[in-house]
C-alpha cells in the first residue's frame, strides 16, 4: 500500500512538472535591448493592457495592446501599430525601421515588475519620437 501511494505521488509530480515546463510565457514587465547605439526599452503592464516605450530613456510612445492568441499580441498607439509573437524565453521581436534598419530587434524580458517608471525630462524627445516614423 505504501508503495502504491509513493508511485501515485511520483506520477502526479512528474505530470505537474511537465505541464508547468511546457506552458507559454505570459507577456508583461520590463523589456529592453541595445541596437545600433540605441537603448530600447518597453514596459508592458498586464493589468490594464498598456505599454510605454523609450529610446535612450526618452519616452517616445505609449498605448494599449490586445492578446490575439496564446503568444500573439497587437499593439496600438497614436504613433504606431505593430504585432509581436512572444517567444518561449519571454522575448519578442519588433521593427523600428530607423533604429534597426528594417531588421527585427529582439526585446528581452529583464523583469516581471510592471510598475510605471520615468527616466527624467529631456529637451530632445521629439528627435527620438521621429525614429518611430
Amino acid at each position: 500500500m505504501k508503495k502504491i501511494i509513493i508511485a501515485v505521488l511520483l506520477v502526479i509530480v512528474i505530470v505537474l512538472s511537465y505541464r508547468c515546463s511546457s506552458s507559454n510565457p505570459i507577456i508583461g514587465g520590463f523589456y529592453q535591448t541595445q541596437v545600433n547605439g540605441y537603448h530600447i526599452q518597453m514596459l508592458i503592464q498586464k493589468e490594464d493592457n498598456r505599454f510605454i516605450e523609450w529610446i535612450d530613456n526618452r519616452e517616445v510612445d505609449m498605448g494599449s495592446y490586445t492578446k490575439n492568441d496564446d503568444t500573439a499580441y497587437s499593439f496600438e498607439s497614436d504613433i504606431q501599430n505593430f504585432d509581436i509573437e512572444l517567444k518561449d524565453d519571454n522575448s519578442f521581436e519588433l521593427i523600428i525601421k530607423k533604429v534597426g534598419q528594417d531588421k527585427p530587434i529582439k526585446m528581452k524580458n529583464i523583469s516581471a515588475d510592471d510598475t510605471t517608471t520615468t527616466f527624467g525630462s529631456w529637451d530632445d524627445v521629439d528627435e527620438y519620437k521621429s525614429l518611430l516614423d
